[in-house]
């Protein structure tokens, strides 16, 4: 069951890459779609995109494709508990960096998953922080023409009255900071990011919502350059990495390749098991999507040190098209 037929709808009502608003890269918005807008930062976490549905009085949690999060259900009651009205939240599900990584967390609520986690306290830690705020119908009709100004003041206000501005069960709504320009914007990006946070979200605060949006609405500065991308192939390593996946090679801008090695959240373990299944023919990464990491994009379109991160459970196309 999808987040569609949850409401009572075909389940392809809208395209998975249409669900919902996406967020783009700051410095992949053209400038002239960014200038005469006010803008306002978030902090952005660590964590996996979440929609929460409430309707009668009955919550439920799904990934940004529209489908049904697993191992939520602690966190779904604490929802309950607040007595919100309905409306489609969006947030981020998240975990503190000393429970788990994001890729193990990223793995504890695939929609997919078969097998019953293995530390079943983990779930228990789950949080979430609500970016935005639409109606049901709204969210059905694709769109949103309240400003985010009004949409973030509501959101603030219901959390904040129902959780005595209190996020100790683990459920918030992020502050917002007006900035002026681009410096203030890197200023509060550098806080954040030494202060251990992914980035940051800017959003325009007199703009509407629309799904399936990708760009000056919603737009995103993190600690490093990062892209969702399609991988194409992987090699095996060599030495200590022999009989183990070493690198994986995704698609990359102007046709050409990204070839990256296994970063933060890989284990041994984990490259063997994946070289295992390969050989197997149980376990493919071909086709599936992955984060992608790096220091930055040089001048020459190429990502100076690019790391694997988490596989995107939650993302079937990848942020560079072909």
């Amino acid at each position: 069951m999808n987040i569609f037929e949850y409401l009572g709808l075909s389940a392809n009502h809208r395209k998975e890459n249409k669900v919902t608003q996406l967020v783009k890269h700051w410095d992949e918005v053209v400038d002239k779609n960014k200038q005469g807008k006010n803008y306002i930062v978030q902090t952005k976490r660590d964590g996996v995109c979440s929609l929460t549905i409430i309707l009668k009085g009955k919550v439920a949690m799904f990934s940004r494709t529209g489908k049904l999060f697993t191992n939520t259900s602690a966190l779904v009651k604490r929802i309950v508990s607040l007595n919100l009205p309905d409306g489609v939240y969006m947030g981020e599900l998240w975990v503190p960096k000393d429970v788990c990584s994001l890729e193990q967390l990223s793995g504890i609520v695939n929609p997919n998953r078969v097998n019953e986690v293995k530390d079943k306290t983990i779930p228990r830690h789950l949080r979430v922080s609500f970016f935005d705020l639409v109606s049901v119908q709204q969210f059905i009709s694709g769109v949103s023409y309240n400003p985010f100004r009004l949409r973030s003041a509501e959101l603030r206000k219901l959390i904040g009255d129902a959780t005595h501005q209190q996020p100790a069960n683990g459920i918030d709504a992020l502050k917002i900071h007006n900035v002026k320009t681009e410096k203030d914007i890197d200023r509060h990006l550098e806080y954040l990011v030494y202060y251990g946070e992914e980035g940051l979200v800017i959003r325009d605060l007199d703009a509407n919502w629309e799904a399936g949006h990708k760009g000056w609405r919603s737009m995103k500065k993190v600690r490093h350059v990062d892209y969702d991308l399609k991988c194409i192939g992987w090699e095996e390593g060599t030495g200590k990495f022999k009989n183990k996946v070493a690198n994986l090679i995704f698609e990359w801008k102007a046709g050409n390749t990204i070839k990256a090695m296994l970063g933060r959240g890989w284990t041994h373990e984990m490259a063997e098991k994946m070289f295992m299944g390969i050989q197997h023919m149980d376990v493919n990464p071909v086709g599936k999507i992955f984060q992608v990491y790096g220091l930055e994009e040089s001048s020459k379109g190429k990502l100076r040190l690019p790391k694997v991160g988490e596989k995107r459970f939650d993302k079937d196309t990848p942020d560079v098209q072909f």
